[in-house]
């Protein structure tokens, strides 16, 4: 099983503070953090975690990929931060490494009745990003899908290269209002060293 070190659970708790004191205590802000069933290997260091901060103006009922006002994706593995994808800024769709989208791209589900995380897709043409200017992830989660692969509980993939895809599913989601991405994090390297002891 993979497990990290007390300074890599430094590292994590220190991007955490960061993440408080770099967000505002406006409820309409959010983080889920995503706990892999197994790292993502393609990638240096592998990814163990995936962070999805978004904000919207909703306070019930379904956010979709239109109701954000922002969202990013964290790819987080060995104590560091690996890659942020800023998918929406101001309410304004964002290139990926150069590869355009809109919001017919983007797919994004979470229930603020129940706060139970749904579908979502930072390029639903993942092969699209094959013409990135650097490297750019496609990363979602089908947790409901009926479909087989590449539909998953959480995928991953870069630069629309076949060969980098990995289903490794997550374990567990935990969301958080802001400025709680510190509580989630702090929650998650818990439940790590309990496993180890």
């Amino acid at each position: 099983m993979y497990q990290t070190s007390t300074s890599n659970q430094r590292r994590f708790a220190a991007f955490a503070i960061a993440l408080f004191f770099g967000s505002t205590a406006d409820a309409g802000i959010f983080y889920s953090t995503y706990t892999l069933n197994s790292p993502y290997t393609a990638s240096s260091p592998n990814v163990t975690h995936v962070l999805v901060n978004f904000s919207t103006s909703l306070t019930t009922g379904i956010v979709a990929e239109g109701d954000l006002t922002n969202w990013s994706i964290s790819l987080l593995g060995g104590g560091a931060l690996i890659y942020t994808d800023n998918v929406i800024i101001d309410g304004i769709v964002q290139s990926n490494a150069g590869v355009a989208r809109g919001l017919a791209d983007l797919l994004f589900q979470f229930n603020l009745n129940t706060f139970v995380s749904g579908d979502f897709d930072n390029m639903l043409s993942g092969i699209s990003l094959a013409g990135a200017t650097s490297i750019a992830y496609n990363i979602y989660s089908y947790p409901n899908s009926p479909f087989g692969p590449p539909y998953s509980s959480l995928g991953i993939w870069s630069n629309g290269d076949e060969s980098t895809r990995q289903l490794p599913g997550f374990s567990s989601v935990i969301t958080v209002p802001a400025p709680g991405a510190f509580a989630a994090l702090a929650l998650v390297m818990a439940i790590k060293r309990r496993r180890r002891d």
